[in-house]
């Protein structure tokens, strides 16, 4: 367990100043906690003392202890896939690798399963569902096939969404058009993406609402999302798995049905008929194209 997931945890009684601390070192996590403690106290604005007492609630034994695990956990932060590979081959063991793979990925949905928090999804589904914002999707250079599948299920569900592609040139222009009533959905995973934090960034300085799917080291958009969920990545391959997040993305839509199936559902027929004429006249206009040939 992380720190981070322990400071998740609800079990852990917080003063405010204590939550204060947490929330500055969640906000720039890890990096809040490996500097000095007078300068986390001073950033998070209490005192040494409160720092150290945290730090106690947390389990830890001292100051030195706590960023001790920090700082390990920034190493299997940064590990990349070149660096990964010969580890995780160490740990696949000797059991089929697609066998092995197919366990590593049902263990990572059970443990997302178990720490999912109603409270925080029924806030996502309040956002995704409010039909007076737009909505649009943006992912990174592997996860932006995240960002178009549900761009793709949430089209059909509802209207106003839109996918951003983000290796275009002219990626940031599209902020202009947001404010208060924008939603922006994004994916970013360890090894950040700038541009993506930064177009995040200036979506919630021009009052965008930010939904961040991130892993438990959590994106610098953490800082200043509305809402945030988590998925592990790891798997016994060098590279991460999205597996989850796919599964989170469908966990989404099928909750989205259930809140207004008739909605949904007048709204798929449209979308059925729409197609059939279209695909009917686009039929005939090639015929008589044809017979012009």
């Amino acid at each position: 367990m992380t720190i981070r997931d322990i400071l998740d945890s609800s079990a852990i009684k917080l003063t405010s100043a204590e939550k204060k601390a947490v929330r500055t070192l969640l906000s720039n996590y890890p990096s809040a906690g490996l500097g000095t403690v007078a300068g986390f106290a001073s950033r998070a604005g209490v005192s040494v003392p409160t720092i150290l007492r945290l730090v106690t609630k947390l389990g830890y034994a001292g100051y030195t202890a706590f960023q001790k695990d920090l700082i390990e956990e920034v190493s299997e932060q940064l590990n990349s896939p070149l660096s990964m590979l010969d580890t995780r081959r160490a740990t696949a063991g000797t059991e089929n690798t697609y066998v092995g793979i197919m366990h590593n990925l049902a263990d990572a949905l059970n443990q997302t399963a178990a720490a999912h928090r109603q409270q925080e999804f029924d806030a996502i589904l309040d956002l995704l569902a409010d039909e007076r914002s737009n909505i649009y999707c943006l992912g990174g250079r592997f996860s932006a096939v995240l960002a178009l599948r549900l761009w793709m299920h949430l089209s059909q569900l509802r209207p106003g969404v839109a996918v951003i592609e983000n290796l275009s040139s002219r990626l940031f222009d599209r902020v202009a058009d947001f404010n208060s009533q924008t939603t922006l959905v994004v994916f970013d995973y360890r090894r950040y993406q700038n541009d993506v934090i930064e177009f995040a960034r200036l979506a919630h300085e021009a009052r965008a609402r930010i939904i961040l799917f991130t892993d438990r080291w959590m994106s610098p958009i953490s800082n200043f999302a509305d809402q945030v969920l988590v998925s592990p990545i790891e798997t016994l391959s060098p590279y991460d798995s999205k597996v989850v997040a796919f599964a989170q993305c469908e966990a989404i839509i099928a909750s989205l049905v259930k809140r207004s199936p008739d909605k949904i559902r007048e709204r798929l027929a449209t979308i059925e008929a729409l197609r059939q004429k279209g695909e009917s006249q686009a039929y005939q206009t090639e015929n008589r194209h044809d017979d012009k040939t």
